[in-house]
C-alpha cells in the first residue's frame, strides 16, 4: 500500500567529554544517533471540509446517543429524521422548504410516508395547508424525497426502499422532471463493501438517485452510463504521517471510530473523511434543485475542488479500488 512515511537522514555522533588533549586518549566516550526528517507542514483541510466534518460528527453522535437512550423505534426514527431535516433546512435556499409527509398526484395515487421532502417554496400554492399540520403534498410541489434510516439493513434496501422507490416513481406529475428519491442513513448494519453490494444489486426500476451512509461516508449516485448502475465511493483522508491504509490490529482507542474497512471487516482500514461524504450528499441535493431552477449550485464547485479526493471506489463484482487523485 502507498505510504505517507517521511524520509530523511540519520547521523551517528560520537562525543568525548573526557578527551585528554595532551596524549589524545579518551575516557567515557558517548554516541548519539541524530535523525533529521523532512518536516513539511501538514496540509490543513479547507474550511468547508472541516465544517462539514463537524456537522457529520454531530449527526453521528446525536443518532448514537438517541439510540442508546430511547427504546421506542418510532421515537428514535423521528429523532433521526428531524436531525437531517434541520441540516437541510439551514443549507437550502429560501426558494425551498423542508417537511415530511405523503405525496399525492391528481389521479389519487399516494406515495409512502416520506421522512424528508424538499418542496417548492415560491411557485406552488399550499394546496393542503389549512390544517394544523401539513401532511399531504402535490407531486408537482415536491423536488426531492429522502428516506432516512437510523441503521440501514439489507432488508431496508432490498425490500422497504425498493417498494417506496417504485411507489414514488409511479406518481403522475404534470412536470417534465419528477421529484427525485434519495436515501440518508446514519449508519448501517454491515461494512461498506457489503452495503455497496446491496445497492448494486437493486433492480433498475427501484434505485434511489443517490444515497449516503454517514457513519462510513459511503456515497453512491445513480449512473445510467455504468453497467453497475451506481458510482459508489468512500472518501478517506489520512492525517500527516499516517499510511493510506492500516491493519485493524494497529488501531485502538478513540481514533479507531474514524476508520472503516476497505474490503473485509478484519482487513485494511482507512480513515474515513466524513466531511467529504456530507459534501457529496449536499452537492447532489443542490444539483437536483439547480436542475429545476431552485438553486444555483455552480459556484459550489470552487469549494469542492479544494476537498480531498482520496477515495475507495466500489465496483460491482470486483475488488475495491483505492484512488489517490
Amino acid at each position: 500500500m502507498p505510504s505517507n512515511k517521511r524520509r530523511g537522514f540519520e547521523f551517528l555522533i560520537e562525543c568525548y567529554p573526557n578527551l585528554d588533549w595532551t596524549d589524545g586518549t579518551t575516557r567515557g566516550s558517548r554516541r548519539y544517533r541524530l535523525s533529521i526528517m523532512n518536516s513539511s507542514k501538514p496540509i490543513t483541510p479547507p474550511a468547508v471540509q472541516r465544517y462539514w466534518n463537524a456537522v457529520s460528527n454531530i449527526l453521528r453522535i446525536e443518532s448514537q446517543e438517541i439510540a442508546g437512550l430511547v427504546n421506542h423505534i418510532g421515537t428514535r426514527g423521528t429523532a433521526d429524521e428531524n436531525s437531517i431535516i434541520k441540516v437541510l433546512d439551514k443549507v437550502l435556499p429560501p426558494s425551498t422548504r423542508v417537511s415530511n409527509g405523503e405525496v399525492i398526484d391528481s389521479d389519487g395515487r399516494i406515495s409512502a410516508q416520506m421522512d424528508a421532502l424538499v418542496l417548492s417554496n415560491t411557485s406552488h400554492p399550499v394546496l393542503f395547508g389549512q390544517t394544523a399540520d401539513e401532511l399531504i403534498f402535490p407531486v408537482e410541489s415536491v423536488l426531492l424525497a429522502i428516506e432516512v434510516k437510523g441503521n440501514l439493513s439489507k432488508a431496508d434496501v432490498q425490500k422497504d426502499i425498493v417498494e417506496k422507490v417504485r411507489k414514488h416513481y409511479n406518481l403522475n406529475s404534470s412536470h417534465e422532471l419528477r421529484p427525485v428519491f434519495a436515501v440518508f442513513a446514519h449508519e448501517a448494519t454491515s461494512h461498506p463493501r457489503t452495503v455497496a453490494k446491496w445497492f448494486h444489486d437493486l433492480p433498475e426500476d427501484a434505485r434511489p438517485e443517490f444515497f449516503l451512509v454517514n457513519d462510513s461516508a459511503l456515497f453512491g449516485i445513480h449512473n445510467s452510463n455504468s453497467t453497475d448502475g451506481y458510482q459508489i465511493v468512500m472518501p478517506f483522508a489520512p492525517k500527516a504521517g499516517e499510511n493510506e491504509a492500516m491493519e485493524l490490529a494497529q488501531l485502538g482507542g478513540f481514533e479507531a471510530q474514524f476508520w472503516r474497512p476497505m474490503n473485509l471487516p478484519t482487513g485494511q482500514q482507512v480513515r474515513v473523511d466524513h466531511g467529504a461524504g456530507m459534501l457529496l450528499f449536499i452537492k447532489a441535493v443542490l444539483d437536483v434543485l439547480s436542475e429545476r431552477g431552485f438553486a444555483d449550485a455552480a459556484w459550489l464547485e470552487r469549494y469542492l475542488d479544494k476537498v480531498s479526493t482520496k477515495r475507495i471506489r466500489y465496483v460491482k463484482d470486483n475488488e475495491p479500488v483505492m484512488e489517490l487523485q
